[in-house]
Order: C-alpha cells, then structure tokens, then sequence
C-alpha cells in the first residue's frame, strides 16, 4: 500500500478515523492543520475544497467524509475483518446502518441548531423526526455489543464516536444506559486509548 496521510485537528472527526487507522496497524504520517485561516488557504484547500478536516491522502488521492475514509480503510486492511465480507447479507447490513449514521447526525445537529420541521417537511426529510431516529438505534443496541454481527466493526467505531460527541459535546442526546454500555464498551479498546493520547500529543505540539 502506499504511503498514508492524515490531515487532521485534534478537536474534529478526524480522531475517528485516527482510531481507525490505530485499529488498522496502519503506517501513516499526520499532518495538524489549525482551525482559522489554515484551513481554509488555498494550500489545504488544494487537499480538501471544503476546507475541512479530516482528509487522507493514498498517494495522489485524497479520500474525504469521515464515513467513507473508516470504510476505505476497513476494505483495505481485510485481515482486519473490521467489515463483513464483499457481496454477503451482512455487507449489505454494514451498509444500512452507515447510511442511517448520517440520519442520526443530521437529526442530532437540526436538533441542536433549534430547527423544528413541520409534519410535510418530516415526510420529506430522510430521518423523519428526532424522536422516532434515535429510537429505531436504541432498540438496535438494547442488549447487543455490536452494532452488526458477533464482532466489532467499523461502524461501532463510528457510532461510538458518534454518540460520544452526541452526548457530551453538543449534548442533544440524554446519556442513557443502552448509549453509555454500547460506546464505553469500544471506546476501551486499546487502538482507541493510542488514538487519543496521540491526538494529545499533537494538540501539544501545535499549542
């Protein structure tokens, strides 16, 4: 494989895919790159238009969105089995509750922007209401620990990551047992805990 790079801030959605990367024994440089004018110069801009982070660069392509950076990485490290195999039922599944994280995020973040939609609005509107969103994830979760599956995946990586910022950043989301059990449980995992103190040390290093 070819050379990996992060681009990231500490304080982003780019912990995750850290995470990932740490999940994955990956061998990959990171590139901090600050809040501000940084991202968004041209320079970064030339590796992510939206002047966003994270980005990782293979080479000379440039993988953004968090949810296809984890999955990428998931197909790309197979031994890993963080992913269910190609063409299976379960693959398939993974799918599924990929697409219904973006849902919940967008449910979470008009939640906490105060956004109210009108009952033609939520028919349109892919994850319907908040209410009924968080509640087709918390009977997935009641009594599993894994999201899909008899092991973890990349997506309890993700939904982890997810219901931490959810519950302790933006606070939209009460921190109820069947959320606490299911994320401390993979946020334990030693790849995650080397995340993190990496991230630290290079949220040092850029002061």
């Amino acid at each position: 494989m070819q050379k990996l790079t992060l681009y990231t801030n500490p304080h982003s959605r780019g912990g995750m895919v850290r995470w990932m990367l740490e999940e994955c024994g990956a061998d990959y440089d990171t590139v901090a790159v600050a809040f501000g004018a940084e991202i968004k110069a041209p320079a970064y801009r030339a590796i992510n238009p939206m002047g966003k982070v994270p980005a990782l660069a293979h080479g000379d392509t440039v993988l953004t969105e968090s949810l296809a950076i984890i999955t990428w990485l998931a197909e790309h490290y197979p031994d890993k089995a963080l992913i269910p195999p190609a063409g299976s039922d379960a693959r398939g599944e993974y799918y599924r509750w990929l697409c219904f994280a973006l849902h919940l995020e967008y449910a979470a973040v008009d939640r906490w922007r105060g956004v109210e939609n009108n009952a033609e609005q939520r028919k349109a509107i892919g994850y319907g209401d908040f209410d009924t969103a968080f509640a087709v994830l918390q009977e997935r979760l009641r009594g599993r620990e894994y999201l899909i599956g008899d092991r973890f995946s990349a997506l309890d990586l993700y939904y982890s990551g997810l219901l931490a910022w959810l519950i302790h950043r933006v606070q939209v989301l009460p921190a109820e047992n069947v959320y606490l059990d299911y994320m401390n449980r993979h946020l334990a995992r030693p790849a995650h805990q080397r995340a993190v103190a990496l991230d630290e040390a290079l949220l040092a290093e850029m002061g």
